[in-house]
């Protein structure tokens, strides 16, 4: 395949996590020489410097557009060898007036009753409405001249946030033609935002602000005790509706702007349909990290004997895997006052109360001090991904993760301890997640899995519904590619 038939994915990376799941995607492009991968981030990440050095070895580039200390990174330097010969991908409405289909501009009713909220703003929340409306389409701009300059022919995302720049790489994309793709693998909710934020400043509006979004764009608002909150602070908030990059609802992981969104599960689609995505757009292909799950699962009887005899684990016992939560008391009241109460609730309860060996997979934010307040429950732990343990479990515990989906499609019980107060009713009618809101529901869902005929019913009925949750079969890696190279097909 000569270079200018292979197709070319950039990968926008957000976060540590993006990386790794886009250098698989990368290697699998690299080893099959059927597509190229770029990897951009527009933040500065901690450890640019390996991911860089990955990235060369697996034959691809990863670049910041910022560096460690706030300043511009040298990103035309490190792109200067990939830029493209391909023929260059006319807008969509110069296209149309090559093909003599070109129809007139209409205002639609959205922008419309957005300059009507904007009429009635102060002076001064004009102005900065105005420059949020700068901003927006400046980021649209330069995300789709380096669409043009690096000829590319589909753009992959782990998320379309709102408050992330994606808006800026999916408009891009469509006025060149370009598809667009997330990724998807976190859960879905419309309220963690407001959990995160019911208490910013930056976020909180006035009466007469509240009053204004109300009557105009009510779904950017959220009201209760104490509190009124935009989903952006106000004045962004008006500036996406001014720009067509605005959200369907706000409070969502994903806009639904992008092309196709793909999907864990069966489960995961259905729970994107509840909340109003467009059928058409939802593929539940799987995702790349449950490949991994899935070569543990394969190879689960002899992880298992390797674990049980590197940390002398009872053959007796069944292995609870706990993933253990970060200290978020600085942010929110819960069951416990002290982290270190948190810590000995995971780490020390499940042994005392199922009679189980208990495995803990900590938090990448858990400090030193705390691994060493998990070592000292007696807890043995892993400084692994929650991945590489959870297909070895025969009980899985944790804190309103997103994790918990992977073992529901292990089909492995869960307990769901809310230590934190969020209170999230994903869970709540599966039989097989064993959902706790404080001490004593925690302690009774430990010695409902220590009963010997509990435990069986438990672990028969997360078995018997695994399919729902994904199909870890390996292939996952191979769908998206597949998804990938006929959106970059389709759109030339």
């Amino acid at each position: 395949m000569t270079l200018a038939e292979k197709q070319r994915l950039l990968c926008i990376v957000y976060e540590p996590g993006n990386f790794q799941v886009w250098m698989k995607l990368a290697r699998h492009g690299h080893e099959s020489g059927e597509f190229d991968v770029i990897l951009w981030s527009p933040y500065s990440l901690p450890e640019s410097a390996r991911y860089q050095a990955e990235a060369i070895a697996a034959g691809t580039v990863y670049v910041e557009e910022t560096t460690s200390t706030g300043g511009l990174a040298d990103i035309f330097t490190r792109l200067s060898g990939w830029l493209s010969a391909k023929p260059v991908r006319l807008p969509n409405d110069l296209e149309s007036k090559l093909s003599g289909t070109a129809t007139p501009f209409v205002e639609s009713a959205t922008v419309l009753q957005a300059e009507s909220l904007f009429s009635a703003l102060p002076q001064a929340d004009r102005y900065t409405v105005l420059c949020a409306v700068d901003r927006v389409r400046r980021r649209i701009n330069v995300c789709e001249d380096w669409l043009v300059r690096l000829g590319i022919d589909a753009v992959v995302l782990a998320e379309d946030n709102v408050e992330r720049d994606s808006y800026g790489w999916i408009a891009g994309a469509k006025r060149r033609g370009i598809k667009t793709v997330v990724s998807s693998y976190g859960a879905i909710s419309d309220q963690e935002a407001i959990n995160a934020y019911r208490g910013s400043a930056s976020h909180a509006v006035s009466a007469t602000q509240a009053t204004l979004i109300r009557q105009h764009f009510p779904q950017w608002l959220a009201e209760g005790d104490g509190f009124a909150i935009t989903r952006l602070p106000f004045t962004e908030a008006i500036a996406r509706e001014l720009t067509h990059t605005a959200p369907f609802n706000p409070w969502l992981v994903n806009t639904g702007h992008a092309d196709v969104i793909a999907v864990e599960s069966v489960a995961m689609e259905q729970a994107y349909l509840k909340f109003g995505f467009q059928d058409a757009k939802l593929k539940p292909i799987g995702h790349p990290l449950q490949d991994t799950l899935a070569v543990v699962a394969r190879e689960r009887q002899e992880r298992r004997a390797a674990l049980f005899a590197q940390y002398n684990l009872s053959a007796n016992r069944p292995l609870a895997v706990v993933a253990m939560p970060p200290d978020q008391l600085t942010s929110r009241s819960g069951v416990y006052r002290q982290y270190a109460d948190v810590i000995s609730a995971f780490a020390r309860l499940p042994g005392e109360l199922a009679a189980v060996n208990v495995v803990v997979s900590p938090h990448p934010n858990i400090s030193a001090e705390g691994h060493a307040l998990i070592r000292a429950t007696g807890a043995v732990l892993v400084e692994t991904t929650v991945a590489d343990l959870l297909p070895l479990a025969d009980l899985y515990i944790s804190s309103v993760s997103s994790t918990i989906k992977w073992a529901l499609g292990c089909g492995i019980p869960v307990i769901d301890f809310d230590c934190y107060g969020y209170g999230y009713a994903d869970y709540l009618a599966l039989p097989q997640v064993m959902s706790a809101s404080d001490e004593m529901a925690f302690r009774s869902a430990l010695l409902r899995f220590g009963n010997h005929e509990e435990r069986a019913q438990l672990s028969a009925l997360a078995k018997c519904g695994a399919e729902h949750w994904g199909a870890f079969d390996g292939m996952a890696i191979d769908r998206l590619v597949e998804l990938l190279l006929e959106a970059g097909t389709n759109a030339t």
